[in-house]
């Protein structure tokens, strides 16, 4: 299962990566987490996702984490894209 974040004052700044995963590593062990840039840049586009091995941390998530750093976030369940058929993992996405 996965969580999109957005930030409602723009994009994610200085070392957002690692920033990230701290923040949502209090909810639970991450299992991937990684913020979305620019093509061709260092530029965050304001979003990024998070994997969470277990399910109820993704919900937990879900409920909880309300700011990055002060700024304001909105979370939903990230929509998988369908590949090839192989196991489920608990997805969380930053935006």
């Amino acid at each position: 299962m996965g969580v999109n974040c957005c930030s409602s004052t723009g994009g994610v700044t200085v070392k957002p990566g690692r920033r990230l995963e701290e923040i949502f590593s209090e909810i639970g062990p991450v299992k991937q987490c990684f913020v979305v840039r620019e093509k061709g840049t260092d530029k965050c586009r304001g979003f990024g996702f998070v994997t969470y091995s277990m399910e109820e941390d993704a919900q937990r998530a879900l409920k909880e984490v309300k700011e990055y750093d002060g700024k304001k976030l909105s979370l939903s369940v990230a929509k998988k894209k369908i590949r090839e058929k192989k196991k489920t993992d608990f997805n969380c996405t930053v935006i």
